[in-house]
């Protein structure tokens, strides 16, 4: 695997701990968990925003 496929993965599985605290936390978390994954989303997502490529 490459660098960039292992980060790529790691941070798809903190997206998905995200979603699992979601669920078992209720609506009182989702204040904290939604901006959390918006910030590991566009940190992911961004270098690929960038790029040149389609």
């Amino acid at each position: 695997m490459s660098a960039q496929s292992k980060k790529s993965m790691s941070w798809t599985i903190v997206l998905m701990l995200f979603g699992v605290a979601a669920l078992f936390g209720g609506a009182k978390w989702l204040p904290v968990l939604i901006p959390g994954a918006l910030f590991v989303w566009y940190g992911v997502a961004a270098p690929m925003l960038r790029s040149g490529r389609n």
